[in-house]
């Protein structure tokens, strides 16, 4: 396993050195879980499935049966329960039929789970030594591209990978569609966490709950392309845990029921522990041949790869705040007991930060070239 972590400065912003918020409003206690297990087409017929409703409720119900627990239960949707609108925001979009203020971002749930499908349209086959050789988008797909480092045993080329929205997927059949299923995270619409303690930044109103959000689903983000992707989901959430595949070719999510087992264990071992740390570490906590090697198509572990995750890969714990220390508070410091406290809510989008564990030495084969 290797461990890493970082930051950076979106804009020119003052030191401050005081931690992200004070207030003792304890009104994020809700524990929330939206699963999808059986996909089907529009008229509930061609159906496939997966294994995601055990992996939120693994961590929902780890967290509300753990011993002198704080949590209470949130909403619990799964399978056509699971509507595209429960994750918009209907004071971006304007539309009245979106409703994350009533389901997944609901005032007073403030850890929130959701494994769902996902989209890898950002892939392509192109090798490359650099990232300047990406410059060649495919369809769906945009500049800048990315050279993703192929990872073990090689660490000298790579493929190009470009821009795409990334995507959750719900079942297309679910009840109370609008979207066909498919839920744009990175265009803005979905915001997770505005309260009157973190104030209307986002343009979200103030009428949000997540604190902690888990998102675990195919490609959720791409080395080269994090805050792109993941950044607009901020509104007040202090921390993002999100799974990212790295090498292009064949890495990606599956279906790891362990690994929200693995997390709410981290609560109950050490409930004053980071919350941050707690995602990016619980990938040791899944066991090594849950999902393909590292290279995967060698089937040998000798260089790492499974733990949740075809191929190479990390789980990356993220964040967004309006000053560093903050960023950095919520990133390293903010626990599970601290995550329940919407005083502590995210107040700004200057600085961002980052730690993630990875399933193989991410140090010597570096994500991008």
């Amino acid at each position: 396993m290797m461990k890493c972590s970082s930051f950076h400065i979106a804009s020119l912003v003052v030191w401050m050195t005081s931690l992200a918020g004070s207030g003792l409003a304890l009104a994020g206690r809700g524990v929330t879980a939206e699963a999808t297990d059986v996909y089907c087409d529009p008229n509930g017929q061609n159906c496939s499935s997966i294994i995601c409703i055990a992996e939120a409720d693994n961590f929902r119900n780890g967290l509300l049966n753990a011993p002198g627990t704080i949590f209470t239960p949130g909403h619990r949707f799964t399978n056509r329960s699971v509507y595209d609108t429960d994750f918009v925001d209907p004071d971006v979009t304007g539309h009245w039929f979106d409703n994350d203020t009533w389901n997944f971002d609901q005032a007073g749930n403030g850890v929130a789970y959701v494994c769902l499908h996902g989209t890898c349209n950002d892939t392509t086959n192109q090798f490359c030594w650099s990232s300047a050789d990406c410059n060649s988008p495919g369809p769906g797909q945009s500049l800048p591209g990315a050279c993703i480092g192929s990872g073990p045993p090689f660490d000298w080329w790579g493929w190009c990978a470009y821009y795409a929205d990334r995507y959750m997927i719900t079942t297309a059949d679910a009840y109370g569609n609008h979207y066909g299923g498919w839920i744009d995270y990175s265009n803005g619409y979905v915001k997770w966490g505005e309260t009157p303690n973190s104030g209307g930044w986002a343009g979200a109103g103030t009428n949000g709950g997540v604190n902690f959000g888990l998102l675990s689903n195919s490609c959720g983000t791409r080395p080269g392309f994090v805050q792109q992707q993941v950044l607009p989901l901020f509104a007040g959430m202090t921390v993002l845990g999100i799974v990212m595949p790295v090498t292009p070719q064949g890495a990606d999510d599956v279906d790891a029921p362990v690994r929200g087992t693995a997390l709410s264990n981290a609560y109950r071992t050490n409930p004053n522990g980071s919350i941050g740390h707690a995602w990016a570490d619980s990938i040791v906590g899944i066991p090594y041949n849950d999902g393909g090697s590292c290279p995967y198509l060698n089937g040998n572990y000798a260089y790492g790869g499974g733990r949740g995750i075809t191929g190479c890969g990390a789980q990356l714990a993220h964040t967004l705040d309006e000053f560093q220390s903050y960023a950095l508070w919520d990133r390293d410091t903010e626990s599970w007991n601290q995550a329940v406290d919407d005083g502590n809510d995210a107040t700004g989008a200057n600085w961002w930060a980052a730690a993630w564990t990875c399933n193989y030495d991410c140090n010597t084969y570096p994500f991008t070239l």
